[in-house]
């Protein structure tokens, strides 16, 4: 009867709730980042939804930063050293990539990412949840600068989630595509950053996924 009443005191205080508190970083561009959001919809950020829909069960730490490509080692690096320890890993990463449209596009994505999950692993375990977040669609008619190789780009979107899914298997990570999620309304400012109802959209999908790493 004693013990019943010490972890009913225990479950009260949540001592036991801050014990299953995981920390997740998600690394990533400016859809990660939330900078192409208005003022008003900067509270609508997938990665602030996604963390309010986990209950306190999850502590999300942004690092996106917009520009990103994946060939950001250094400054993955820099984020290794400013975060000793962490519970998972979000690397969502690529729309940047998306603008070069050689041959050489993807093979290098996928280089890098590799690159930083064994770097991950490394720093924080050999068994850390990583998960794998395929770019998004664009909207090729609202594009701005890349709007004349729309349609090249938007291949390159496709085949790096293509390739981003063949990684996460090789790799025993998980995967998530967010191609097609993002609704064409949502893509009007630059046919690329979602708004507030795009991040919806993006959290709906991704936030399931965050919460089942283990």
């Amino acid at each position: 009867m004693t013990r019943l009443l010490f972890i009913f005191l225990l479950l009260s205080s949540g001592l036991f709730a801050q014990e299953t508190l995981r920390s997740v970083i998600i690394f990533g561009d400016s859809i990660t980042a939330g900078g192409a959001l208005s003022k008003e919809e900067r509270d609508q950020l997938w990665v602030t939804q996604v963390q309010q829909q986990s209950a306190g069960e999850l502590t999300l730490i942004n690092e996106g930063k917009g520009g990103r490509p994946t060939n950001s080692l250094p400054e993955f690096d820099a984020m290794l050293t400013r975060h000793p320890k962490a519970d998972a890993l979000v690397i969502a990463l690529g729309m940047n990539d998306s603008r070069d449209i050689t041959p050489q596009c993807v093979p290098k994505a996928v280089a890098n990412v590799k690159a930083m999950i064994e770097k991950a692993r490394v720093a924080y375990g050999a068994k850390l949840p990583v998960l794998l977040v395929g770019p998004s669609n664009i909207n090729k008619a609202a594009l701005g600068p890349t709007k004349p190789i729309a349609n090249e780009r938007e291949t390159k979107l496709r085949e790096l989630n293509t390739a981003f899914e063949k990684l996460a298997a090789e790799t025993k990570c998980g995967f998530v595509s967010l191609f097609g999620i993002v609704p064409d309304a949502s893509l009007l400012k630059d046919g690329v950053h979602p708004d507030g109802a795009g991040n919806t959209a993006l959290a709906k999908v991704i936030g399931p996924r965050v919460k089942a790493l283990r």
